[in-house]
Order: structure tokens, then C-alpha cells, then sequence
């Protein structure tokens, strides 16, 4: 069964609208939780008398969770499911932060804060899950819709944060519970969440895969007309070689194991380790070697980047004011600097407006070094503007603009370049190169700023975006219009327990091959 070219006779519809408003408040929900470090460092140092580290730790302690759930949470939606995957996330960034807004001290509050980083980490499997059931045609543009929810998210946070943290009474407690709010209706509504047909047919699971595609025809309106999933095309017509999803019908093939099989496998500790450790083995095979080592390092500059702008945005709201805090412990923000903080964060919309248009027609690559070129010369151009001001204000509009298009970009071409068995822990492995870059944020931005050093903070953005937006030019494969089914892995270590749960013993490491399948015209390919 040919997944990719079912999904495409099927079209975008009314499943993928619904899909799109699900996995889009996740994204909502994750945006919230970011966002919202812009303030709690500021509002609990005011609360409790925390001292800069204390405060910075706040922020760090998230990025240092994010670490470790990328992987764990990757490599759970890449052997178990993208829906398992997506519901232990949620359910445990739902919990931990509903109970951080009842922390009675700093301690308490620091290891809740950890916690939600860990279900942050899994929360790129809506990307996942949501880009394996969109058609090759303009996919691009719905997952940029996709993002389009987390830009709401950011300006839905600053504004709870400008009615809460800025009000006696009310304060960052209610700030943190309104903001895992959305999070409890997504559990809620979990039961109705299909799973990956692409993943089902990766495990051997086609007739839950065609289960699946004919539920996305009948919601869609085709399953009357007589749809049915399409059967796997042969060598010739695939580009030759095996398609993941649709295992060969030759002598020699070893079909994927069952589910029973999956669990008699072993899912212990060293089991999940020996998993990883595959992954990984493939993800830094030859094949792979310089698209990962260059993701890694594009991602790492996009997080810092992005979260030091983030950052940022209320940092230069108080740097310029003798004290940072009032008498009676609140933040020292006015209407004014809120206002700010909503616009530049608006400032994503347009940002990611630019990108749709570029993204299908100019190509992954080339809007993404757009969007990192224009984040650094805004960047630097901030050292020539006043506090306070409003060329200060433009420029970060340009800035939180321009990387929020690059991120968009990396969460479209990513899951692209990797095959099925590979795409959520390749997307995890690079989500946990920006973490590294989301911990460092508040020490590269808010205490070099404290510490009177704005101009070194600003210049280490700026430098390390065009560093980046170079690095682009070395990524060898464009993705435009890529059959996400077609990208291949071959070798025994595609077999690998780590990979497909078979236990088959030390392999060699894994070749892939791109194949790019003969589609009917959807655009201009990709050079």
C-alpha cells in the first residue's frame, strides 16, 4: 500500500482542517509555556527576592528538561506511536504546569519547571504527526499554517502576562495556570486522534494504515465516490529500491514485526538505550553525516537566536530604568512596555506570511537563509538605535520576524530529510541542538544585558545568524515537493531492533537513499 500517493488522492479536507486546529493548539499550548519565560523570571525575582542566577535558572531549568524529553519522547512516538508519543507530553506539560502555579518555594518551583521542559520536548511530534497526513502538494504552506499557531500562542501569553503579572492580587501564579489551560482541552478531546498511517505501514500495521486512510476519505467526502488506498507502486515506478511503509513482496524480504513481537523485544532501560544508540548510528551514518552535523548547528543558532529575542523583548523594557522591581514586588512594566512586547511578538505573523510565500516557490533552502540574513543585519542594526525608542522597537519587529520564519523553515524541511523510521527522532535529535541553544539564551542575552553589556549580547546574535545563514548553503538536498514515503533506507541496519523493533544483532551502518518517485505536476522541483 502506497500511503503517500493514497494520501494524495485524497487531497487536504476537512480531516486535515480538524487535524490542523488540534495539533495547532498544541503548538498554541507549547508557545504559551515558552513565552511566557519572557516574564516569570522578572516576576518571581520581584516576588521573592531572587538574585539574577536564581532568576536565569528559571529559564535554563526548561531547556535542560527539553534536552531530555527530546529524545526520550522522540524515540516513544518513533517506536510505540506518534499518539502515544503526543499523549504522555501533554499529559505530563499539563500537570506540571498547572501544579508550578501552587509552588510554595523556589526549590519546588525549579523542579516543576524541569518537569514541563521534559514534555515540552515532545510536543515537535504534532509537526510529525500533522505533516504525515498532509498530500506533497503544498505541504509546505500548511505546516507554516501550523506555525501560525504558535505566533497566536505568543501574543495570547503576553497579553494574560499584561493582566496578571501587572495586577495586585492576581500576579505570575495565575499567569502559569491560565497558561496550561489549553493543554487540558487537548486531553480531553485526545480519544478522537488518529494515528500516523505512515507509521502503522513503517511496523507492518497496513490494514490499521488503511483503516485510517479510508476514515481521512469518508471525513474528507471521497470514500463514496469508491476511494480506496492505493496499492505500492513497483521498482520502476518508486525510482527502484524499497519504500518504507510498503515492505517488498520478494524471497528475501523481513517484514517488520508485530506488535506482540515488538513487546516480547523488550522495553527496558537497556533495550530503549540500544535504540537510541541505533538511531543515532544512523542519523550520523555517512549518508546523513553533513545534513545532521549542519542542522545541528542551524538549529542551535535559530533557539538561541530566537530565545534570546524572546527574552529580550521585556529585558530592554527595564534596562533603561534605574530599578527593575517596585516597592511592592511587581515588575517595573508599564502599559507602554507590554504594548511593546505584544507588538513585537505579533511581529511572527508576518514573518511567517513572507515564508509561506517563499517556501514552495523559492525553495526550503533559500527561505531559510532569508530569514536568517534578515534576523542578523536587525540585529545589528539594534546597536545603532536608542532605548526605549522606536527604531529600538522596529528593529526587534524585523528580528522576531525574520528568525521565526527561518524556525518555521527547519520544522518543514527536517521532518522532509529523514525516512519514516528516522523522522520523529531526527526531529527530536535536532529539537535538542536548540534546547542546548534555549538553555544558554538567558546567559548570552539577559546577563549580558544586567551586566552592561548589551552591545557583546547583540553582536553575538547577529554574528552567529549570518555564521548560520552561511551554514545553509552547505545543505546539500532541497525537499520542495519530496515524497516523504520515498525517503529510504536500505542496508541491514534498516532492519535493526533500534529501528523497527527486530532484534537482528551488530550491523553495518545504514545506507539511505533520497528517492524522489514521479508525481503528477505540483510545481516546479527542487534543483
Amino acid at each position: 500500500m502506497d500511503v503517500t500517493a493514497s494520501i494524495d488522492s485524497i487531497g487536504f479536507g476537512r480531516f486535515q482542517w480538524l487535524l490542523l486546529a488540534y495539533t495547532g493548539l498544541a503548538w498554541l499550548a507549547d508557545a504559551c509555556e515558552t513565552m511566557l519565560l519572557s516574564f516569570l523570571g522578572l516576576a518571581v525575582k520581584c516576588d521573592w527576592g531572587l538574585t539574577s542566577s536564581q532568576a536565569a535558572a528559571l529559564t535554563s531549568v526548561v531547556f535542560a528538561g527539553m534536552m531530555a524529553g527530546v529524545y526520550t519522547l522522540g524515540a516513544l512516538a518513533d517506536q510505540l506511536g506518534r499518539r502515544r508519543g503526543f499523549l504522555t507530553s501533554a499529559l505530563l506539560l499539563g500537570v506540571a504546569g498547572l501544579a508550578s502555579a501552587f509552588s510554595p518555594n523556589y526549590s519546588v518551583l525549579l523542579g516543576l519547571r524541569c518537569v514541563v521542559g521534559f514534555a515540552l520536548g515532545g510536543t515537535p511530534i504534532a509537526v510529525t504527526l500533522f505533516a504525515e497526513f498532509l498530500p506533497s502538494r503544498g505541504r509546505g504552506g500548511w505546516l507554516l499554517a501550523l506555525q501560525a499557531w504558535w505566533t497566536l500562542g505568543t501574543v495570547v501569553m503576553a497579553c494574560i502576562a499584561w493582566r496578571t503579572v501587572s495586577t495586585p492580587g492576581l500576579g505570575w501564579r495565575w499567569m502559569l495556570g491560565l497558561g496550561s489551560a489549553p493543554l487540558f482541552l487537548l486531553l480531553a478531546l485526545y480519544p478522537a486522534l488518529p494515528e500516523s498511517p505512515h507509521w502503522l505501514a513503517s511496523r507492518g500495521e497496513e490494514a490499521a494504515a488503511r483503516a485510517v486512510l479510508l476514515r481521512v476519505a469518508r471525513t474528507n467526502g471521497r470514500a463514496g465516490a469508491g476511494w480506496a488506498p492505493l496499492p505500492t507502486r513497483d521498482a520502476g515506478e518508486a525510482g527502484a529500491g524499497v519504500v518504507i511503509g510498503s515492505w517488498p513482496a520478494t524471497p528475501d524480504a523481513t517484514p517488520p514485526p508485530t506488535p506482540a513481537k515488538a513487546a516480547r523485544a523488550g522495553w527496558g532501560l537497556g533495550a530503549a538505550l540500544a535504540r537510541v544508540a541505533a538511531s543515532l548510528r544512523a542519523l550520523y551514518s555517512p549518508e546523513f553525516r553533513r545534513t545532521t552535523l549542519l542542522l545541528d548547528g542551524i538549529w542551535f543558532t535559530n533557539a538561541i537566536t530566537y530565545y534570546g529575542l524572546v527574552l529580550l523583548s521585556t529585558e530592554l523594557q527595564t534596562a533603561h530604568k534605574e530599578e527593575q522591581c517596585t516597592p511592592d514586588g511587581q515588575p517595573n512594566l508599564v502599559g507602554r512596555d507590554f504594548l511593546n512586547i505584544v507588538i513585537t511578538s505579533a511581529a511572527e505573523a508576518p514573518g511567517l506570511l513572507a515564508i509561506a510565500f517563499l517556501v514552495d516557490g523559492r525553495g526550503r533552502k533559500w527561505s531559510l537563509r532569508a530569514g536568517l540574513l534578515l534576523t542578523g543585519l536587525s540585529i545589528l542594526l539594534l546597536l545603532a538605535a536608542g532605548p526605549g525608542g522606536g527604531a529600538q522597537l522596529f528593529m526587534l519587529f524585523l528580528s522576531r520576524a525574520g528568525i521565526m520564519g527561518a524556525y518555521s523553515v527547519l520544522y518543514i524541511y527536517t521532518p522532509e530529510i529523514y525516512p519514516t523510521k528516522l523522522r520523529s527522532f531526527g526531529l527530536a535529535l535536532c529539537n535538542a541542538m536548540s534546547r542546548v541553544g534555549g538553555f544558554a539564551a538567558p546567559y548570552a542575552t539577559v546577563s549580558l544585558v544586567e551586566s552592561g553589556r548589551q552591545t557583546a549580547a547583540l553582536c553575538l546574535l547577529g554574528g552567529m545568524c549570518l555564521l548560520a545563514c552561511a551554514a545553509a548553503f552547505f545543505l546539500e538536498h532541497e525537499t520542495r515537493g519530496r515524497d516523504l514515503q520515498a525517503v529510504r533506507l536500505s542496508g541491514p541496519e534498516a532492519e535493526d531492533e533500534a529501528l523497527d523493533g527486530t532484534p537482528v544483532g551488530a550491523s553495518p551502518a545504514m545506507s539511505a537513499e533520497l528517492v524522489h518517485t514521479p508525481r503528477p505536476p505540483s510545481g516546479a522541483q527542487a534543483s
